[in-house]
């Protein structure tokens, strides 16, 4: 058993999952929370019984700079670890509108931090959602793996299969053209217009 086992099982993000988020001026790619509990809950089972928080607390001595700190134990089958967290308590800069949800955002927010020590969406944390070729790719193969005509499309590309190509260009590549990358889409071109041999 290898250290990363765990880690090489949740690293990669489906980016149907994904959406593009702007936090304070900052532009970020967010998780779906459910998506995460799914990922977690296929590893370790259900939440609460082999994996979760314990000893939560939220913390007000910030709360005069608009500030409340989570603190709690994140368990899994392989051990816990401690997680601090911090959110603002208000929607707006003049600190005037409580926002009713900090609390459950605070916790939804620390336990992407903790999932993500574990790997969980790592490509995410180091920036690989930054490269729209990555993206691209691994859309690909998750659609692949969700449609199994994507599955013998990919084959033929890898194969530079071009009999394999022309015979299905009509049917099966037509009928998944719209979710094929931008590279999928140029190498079966390029197979397609290779004259047999």
């Amino acid at each position: 058993m290898s250290n990363l086992d765990l880690w090489s099982k949740v690293e990669t993000t489906n980016p149907k999952y994904t959406k593009p988020a702007n936090v304070k001026g900052n532009k970020i790619t967010s998780i779906s929370p459910q998506y995460q509990l799914l990922n977690a809950t296929e590893q370790f089972g259900s939440y609460g019984k082999g994996w979760g928080f314990e000893s939560i607390e939220l913390d007000y001595s910030l709360q005069s700079v608009g500030l409340v700190i989570f603190k709690g134990i994140f368990f899994y089958p392989e051990g816990k670890f401690p997680i601090i967290n911090s959110i603002g308590i208000y929607k707006d800069n003049a600190q005037t509108k409580i926002d009713d949800d900090f609390a459950k955002k605070v916790e939804t927010d620390a336990l992407t931090k903790a999932l993500s020590k574990l790997g969980f969406n790592a490509d995410i944390f180091m920036g690989k959602f930054d490269d729209c070729r990555y993206v691209a790719e691994i859309t690909a193969s998750f659609l692949a793996a969700e449609n199994p005509d994507m599955i013998l499309i990919n084959e033929m590309i890898s194969n530079k299969d071009v009999a394999g190509v022309k015979y299905n260009w009509g049917e099966l590549i037509a009928k998944n053209w719209a979710t094929l990358s931008q590279n999928q889409t140029e190498n079966l071109n390029n197979l397609f217009n290779t004259e047999n041999k």
